[in-house]
């Protein structure tokens, strides 16, 4: 009998914004992995190239999402598959600019098959290899005080909060996320410690974006208003947000 690898029944959701020049790789790179078309998820959030043709030629379920925001385009991915009765096992986030090393997932998923009552798998940039230059000063600087603020208020230790990462697909219907920006990988982080998950951390390799601008470190006013919007949604979670 052939075992089929844990990912076979995930979804994988990828948000992208006129990525035309490192779509095709990510994409292509799942495929290798046996990934099937009809598990990949391409949420475009308003692109004006032709991310959407690529997702569509390439067999992967497109969805659009209008609304401008990191947030808005994973929420479209889930409420798609909730009105579809899909019932994934796990949900797999990762970015649409190829930075992300999709052979990193074995390890990825290995907390899942080591612990069943694992809920929650970040892939961390810090801890693994990311190459020079794939994140910018001020991206460290948010990510590390975001990890702080964490640590101070919530007394559990981070070292990331990079965009690929899994959860099981009942852990991330609880959380109840609602940021539209990007502050959502926050929230998810926030809201997952607060309901006591299991959560891991695994060293994963990062690597420039293979084509195409960054909507936030591309510029210093996009760094600089995802920084003030990050520690708005940290202090509004902590403080006027029941858990």
């Amino acid at each position: 009998m052939i075992l089929q690898p844990i990912w076979s029944s995930a979804k994988f959701l990828i948000p992208a914004l006129n990525e035309e020049e490192s779509l095709p790789g990510v994409l292509d790179s799942l495929l290798r992995l046996g990934i099937r078309p009809d598990q990949i998820l391409v949420l475009d959030n308003g692109s004006k190239d032709s991310t959407p043709n690529i997702a569509i030629q390439a067999g992967a379920i497109l969805i659009h999402e209008p609304r401008r925001g990191y947030g808005a385009a994973c929420l479209a991915g889930i409420e798609f598959l909730k009105r579809s009765d899909a019932s994934p096992t796990h949900i797999v986030f990762l970015d649409a600019d190829g930075s992300d090393d999709t052979n990193d997932l074995k390890d990825l998923f290995y907390p899942f098959e080591e612990n069943t009552a694992t809920d929650f798998v970040i892939g961390s940039r810090t801890q693994g290899k990311a190459e020079e230059g794939s994140l910018s000063f001020l991206q460290k600087f948010g990510n590390s005080l975001s990890c702080f603020l964490i640590r101070v208020f919530y007394g559990v230790s981070f070292s990331d909060l990079g965009p690929f990462r899994i959860l099981r697909w009942d852990s991330l219907l609880s959380l109840e996320l609602k940021d539209l920006t990007w502050g959502w990988n926050l929230e998810m982080q926030i809201k997952a410690v607060r309901k006591r998950m299991i959560i891991r951390e695994i060293p994963v390799h990062y690597e420039k974006r293979k084509g195409g601008k960054s909507k936030i470190s591309g510029n210093l006013i996009g760094s600089l208003k995802a920084g003030f919007k990050i520690l708005y949604i940290f202090f509004k979670l902590t403080f006027f947000t029941k858990a």
